[in-house]
């Protein structure tokens, strides 16, 4: 079969997509894994000086404590958050993986961007509850970035991709 422009832009197209879905998935599992290791840190399994940790089960102590949030109820919080998180990358290798244009993997990385989002929505709405605004924007740009990912390649892209 002989190579068409058409064809070609639809291959390029399609290589965007799945880096960018690869890029998710590694992101996502970073931040997956530097949460899991503070929680673990957190209930004394890996020592103090364990130093890849993301600090946020403290920065969720320090979120709450305008309501006087039980410590039990930070780490439920947490223990969520890590489990969503956890999902979420799951879902972003799944799409990487499997995404090959229109007819393969759409359905992955619809999931992969419905639990992303969903996720990124929470926190703006625990921001707005804890009025904790200082994180807000960081929450919705890590929002926007993901709305943005799944929808211009498919404004921008080649019909078939």
């Amino acid at each position: 079969m002989i190579a068409t422009p058409r064809s070609d832009a639809v291959k390029q197209a399609i290589f965007l997509k799945r880096v960018l879905l690869f890029f998710w998935a590694v992101w996502l599992n970073v931040v997956f894994l530097s949460n899991l290791a503070d929680a673990l840190k957190g209930m004394g399994v890996l020592s103090e000086a364990w130093a890849f940790a993301s600090g946020n089960l403290k920065f969720i102590k320090e979120t709450t404590i305008r309501y006087g949030t039980p410590d039990l109820a930070n780490a439920l919080l947490f223990g969520g958050v890590i489990l969503w998180e956890g999902v979420a990358t799951l879902l972003f290798w799944w799409a990487a993986w499997t995404f090959r244009g229109r007819k393969s993997g759409r359905k992955a990385l619809y999931y992969a961007f419905t639990s992303s989002l969903l996720l990124w929505g929470a926190f703006l709405i625990a921001d707005e509850i804890f009025i904790f605004y200082s994180v807000e924007s960081t929450h919705l740009r890590l929002f926007i970035a993901h709305l943005v990912t799944l929808l211009a390649p498919n404004g921008f892209s080649a019909p078939n991709a």
